[in-house]
């Protein structure tokens, strides 16, 4: 992987990491509903990428929407669900679920390949992970997990099949996304959730603050890079890395959330940083990069 591509893979796990500190924050800590943070979230996204809208169609639209449904609603509104009552470090760890996941599915879908070193490097970032993350009391069992790991399990199908997607604008899948989402969340907002009135006054700046830092930081910058790399390079090149969303998430707790630095949080980031930078290192380049 290119050093320029690698780095924008981590800003795009500082982006994610950021947002699940946000969208717990939004959701646990006022009324607002995770539907309609959702659906909040997609009108802003159209707002700045609705544009991409009226470029003609891909040849695999039908396999991008697809792709925009599994990461866009299902996948949020799973999220969002289980964010509402799930512990935040239970629901880190099961969000590391999509890397065996995607890479398995890789395996079996794209025929992809991995070697015995990256293999050994995923194996000690997850321990990694588990250790910084790991409490007693995390592992309890909450419903919210559930929705989590349907959240992750979607995901994962979804970045298997963007692979499988040619050349296609990432302006273009960012703006579809926010369609399939608004048009999901929406109605799922106004079955299942009530009070939109009340809520919009009574926590409109929890809502809009979550909203749009997920519409820019994440929509428009984290998946859209995110679905351009994936297009460039293997699926077991890129989504191990997405490793760090929980370093940067607990960083950003600490600063920002006032949580206590834990040793753990120390021996585990030292961990995982290595593997990260072998898993990133390893493997046959990618077409542009051998140019």
């Amino acid at each position: 992987m290119r050093a320029f591509d690698f780095w924008i893979m981590m800003l795009c796990c500082l982006c994610w990491g950021g947002n699940f500190v946000m969208t717990s924050w939004a959701l646990s800590g006022s009324t607002v509903p995770p539907f309609m943070l959702a659906a909040t979230r997609a009108v802003l996204v159209l707002i700045a990428m609705g544009y991409f809208l009226f470029r003609p169609l891909p040849k695999q639209f039908f396999r991008l929407l697809f792709v925009c449904f599994c990461v866009g609603p299902m996948h949020l509104g799973l999220l969002y669900k289980g964010l509402q009552t799930a512990p935040a470090s239970g629901a880190s760890i099961i969000s590391q679920a999509l890397i065996p996941m995607a890479t398995l599915l890789s395996v079996v879908w794209l025929k992809e390949k991995i070697g015995w070193r990256r293999s050994l490097a995923i194996l000690g970032a997850l321990i990694g992970v588990f250790i910084m993350v790991y409490e007693p009391d995390a592992l309890n069992f909450d419903p919210g997990l559930i929705y989590v790991l349907g959240a992750y399990v979607s995901l994962a199908v979804g970045t298997v099949v963007i692979r499988k997607i040619q050349d296609v604008d990432w302006r273009v899948y960012v703006a579809w996304t926010a369609v399939m989402i608004l048009i999901f969340c929406t109605g799922a907002s106004l079955l299942f959730e009530e009070n939109h009135a009340e809520i919009w006054r009574v926590d409109k700046g929890p809502l809009l603050i979550a909203a749009i830092y997920a519409a820019i930081a994440v929509s428009v910058i984290a998946h859209g890079q995110y679905f351009r790399l994936l297009q460039t390079y293997p699926v077991d090149r890129v989504v191990p890395l997405g490793i760090m969303i929980t370093v940067f998430a607990t960083i950003l707790g600490i600063l920002l959330l006032d949580e206590v630095l834990y040793p753990r949080y120390i021996v585990g980031a030292v961990l995982i940083l290595p593997c990260v930078w072998i898993i990133a290192r390893r493997g046959t380049p990618a077409p542009a990069e051998m140019d």
